[in-house]
């Protein structure tokens, strides 16, 4: 409790602030803090981020200390910070280098084949942290360590949609095309919807599989 701040955001809006640092366990008790003001009449709107919930008022009908108070009797109960009971979305890739644009490169600087890279991206749940850039991009964490590379020093000018792409400690699929300079590491077949406070669990398919199950030109 010590560590989350209220902040004023807006003559409108507070800002619940946790630790400053991209961490599931901090994202999980943002969501989880969403889901407890949801239904309180004080609150408007509840936008949360990495670490941070954007709650909005009605600045004409409440104070923003009768704001503080709800918020404050919200948190007098600890917040659930697991995520292992998150809904799960599944999303099939392809690793193939004829649609992971950035294989070789990933490969000369972790030292793996196509095949141990989509074992190593696909070996393991991710997490929702937020969704931005642009409409239906989801941030997506954490990746293995040894898929922890920096964004492309020159970003591309379009990244075809449905790219998976990775960045430092994230992972994320283009919904559209669009520019970007994310290392991208394979395609997906198709994208769901993704909400914030979601689990993501990637999975291999072949090209052969890829190539039957997208709309061709």
């Amino acid at each position: 409790m010590n560590q989350i701040k209220l902040v004023t955001a807006a003559l409108d809006a507070l800002m619940v602030e946790f630790e400053n640092r991209i961490d599931r366990s901090i994202n999980a008790q943002v969501h989880a803090l969403k889901t407890r003001l949801q239904s309180v009449p004080e609150v408007l709107e509840l936008v949360p981020s990495y670490r941070c919930l954007l709650v909005y008022y009605n600045p004409l009908k409440h104070s923003e200390q009768q704001l503080k108070q709800v918020i404050l009797t919200a948190l007098e109960q600890p917040l659930e910070s697991s995520d292992e009971a998150a809904e799960i979305a599944t999303i099939e890739v392809c690793y193939d280098p004829s649609v992971a644009l950035d294989s070789e490169l990933i490969g000369a600087q972790t030292g793996l084949n196509t095949e141990q890279l989509a074992a190593l991206h696909s070996g393991l749940d991710y997490w929702v942290y937020t969704l931005g850039f642009a409409p239906g991009f989801a941030y997506l964490g954490d990746l293995p360590q040894a898929l922890q590379l920096p964004r492309l020093a020159t970003p591309r000018a379009k990244v075809p949609a449905l790219s998976v792409a990775i960045a430092n400690q994230q992972t994320a699929v283009y919904p559209h095309s669009s520019p970007g300079g994310w290392l991208i590491i394979g395609r997906a077949v198709a994208l769901p919807q993704l909400r914030a406070g979601q689990r993501v669990r990637f999975v291999a398919v072949s090209l052969a599989d890829y190539q039957a199950r997208v709309e061709r030109p």
